[in-house]
């Protein structure tokens, strides 16, 4: 759950109108504060990004665009099926549940778009690997779900949207590689400077021979 909220924050960084929460109080009925409820993570476009103890509906000005529940296995169905019912009941357009640990939800990524006032399930796959991959259509992105794991993958870029550690590492692999590959160039640059010089040399001492036999012919025998 934590990895996920993460990987959400750095991927949308400096949006200032995308609020990110997670283990939440949802206040979605104005003048009912018991109705309320916790989603694991969500997102809300267009809404600005700063501290807030809860979620207020009304204030937000609208309910959070996607949802997600991450299940443990101490979780009951019951639980489940009455958040998916206040999701439906608030709008939320998108909303997913999330096995890690494996034993509460089969399969164990599973995705819910809104559609007419009802959530229809999003399509997935399962690769050979064991992977599980869906497509988020509000986020633009596919979420894998593989080995307890739940991430997310870039078509445009090729790649998975990384944790700040991983970009971090990433970044200086790549600037060591960078430096690497100078390194080589400068000295396969020094290496042919240094080759044409001795060529160069060679040639002239050459040229200095042949003009030295020019200005003194040997007599004949």
């Amino acid at each position: 759950m934590m990895a996920g909220f993460r990987v959400l924050k750095h991927r949308f960084r400096g949006r200032k109108n995308i609020y990110i929460g997670i283990d939440m109080l949802v206040y979605y009925e104005r003048r009912n504060p018991n109705e309320s409820v916790v989603p694991d993570v969500f997102m809300s476009f267009g809404v600005p990004m700063r501290d807030r103890g809860r979620y207020k509906v009304w204030e937000a000005g609208k309910p959070p665009d996607v949802v997600w529940e991450f299940g443990p296995p101490m979780s009951i169905k019951g639980d489940a099926r009455e958040k998916k019912k206040k999701y439906l009941g608030m709008g939320v357009r998108e909303y997913w549940l999330v096995d890690p640990l494996g034993g509460y939800h089969d399969p164990r990524l599973q995705g819910f778009e809104l559609v007419d006032g009802e959530y229809v399930e999003l399509p997935r796959e399962q690769r050979p690997d064991g992977t599980v991959t869906a497509w988020s259509p509000v986020l633009q992105l596919e979420q894998h779900f593989r080995d307890g794991q739940l991430r997310f993958w870039d078509r445009k870029t090729r790649m998975y949207v990384e944790l700040p550690e991983e970009e971090r590492e990433r970044l200086q692999l790549e600037e060591r590689r960078a430096r690497r590959e100078a390194d080589r160039a400068r000295e396969q640059a020094e290496e042919r400077a240094e080759s044409e010089a001795r060529k160069r040399k060679a040639l002239e001492a050459r040229v200095a021979e042949l003009e030295s036999r020019e200005r003194n012919p040997r007599n004949p025998a």
